[in-house]
């Protein structure tokens, strides 16, 4: 999903973070940097001569709003001129996200239903942490033909010994949605990569069963079987 030349987002949480920083030894490059906030990862990215910025705009500079890492990106971050810090109405302009030459948004996510929908800031209705640019980098990369928007979460999570899946068939009531389903491309677990642009409703829900973990694969496609033709996937 993350071809050379891309230009990358990476947002909070240790999986966009890890995934850069694998960027870093893999064989690619060419990459450049406009992302809201500086990781410890896009660090390692430029430590290995990847990142050459030939974005289109703001070319030779990586562009952020912010850093949130380790004490060694703080040091590094000192008085370099390599990297640009932006207010947040230039950097999060979807408009300027999606003119950036093979935009991939990286982010996370808390949960996703078969629609597509998506909670990335909150955990049973109650604030987990900001929206940030969430939806801003999921919708900036729809402006252009070649960029992506992947979101990245484990399939299952253990709640008091639990196993609960991640990927449900509905979400409960007082639920509050970061994402709105429309805007969602691609999202990626363990067991694969979904690509939801453009799917119906039924599509979209077997999509993601394929890349639920395999004890909850039967429900989501009988939910996603109930979505088709504008039908709801609740089972009262």
């Amino acid at each position: 999903l993350i071809p050379d030349g891309a230009t990358l987002q990476t947002g909070i949480g240790a999986i966009p973070s890890e995934i850069v920083t694998l960027l870093s030894k893999g064989d690619g490059g060419d990459y450049g940097i406009h992302s809201e906030m500086f990781t410890t990862g896009l660090m390692h990215l430029h430590d290995a001569g990847k990142v050459t910025n030939r974005k289109g705009q703001f070319d030779g500079v990586s562009v952020a709003t912010f850093a949130g890492g380790s004490e060694e990106l703080y040091r590094w971050l000192d008085d370099r001129r390599d990297v640009a810090f932006l207010p947040v109405s230039v950097v999060n302009s979807p408009e300027a996200i999606g003119r950036n030459r093979s935009t991939v948004t990286i982010n996370g996510a808390i949960a996703i239903d078969v629609h597509g929908q998506v909670v990335a800031d909150t955990i049973g209705g109650r604030q987990y942490s900001g929206i940030g640019g969430h939806e801003d980098f999921v919708a900036g990369p729809a402006l252009s033909f070649d960029a992506r928007a992947v979101l990245v979460l484990p399939s299952t999570i253990d709640v008091g010994g639990e196993r609960r899946s991640r990927i449900v068939p509905w979400f409960p009531a007082g639920t509050v949605v970061t994402t709105p389903r429309h805007q969602v491309d691609t999202i990626v677990t363990e067991y694969g990569v979904a690509e939801l642009q453009g799917k119906t409703a039924h599509q979209r829900g077997v999509a993601l069963a394929a890349i639920a973990h395999p004890d909850f694969r039967d429900g989501l496609l009988e939910a996603a079987a109930r979505a088709s033709h504008g039908n709801s996937p609740f089972v009262p």
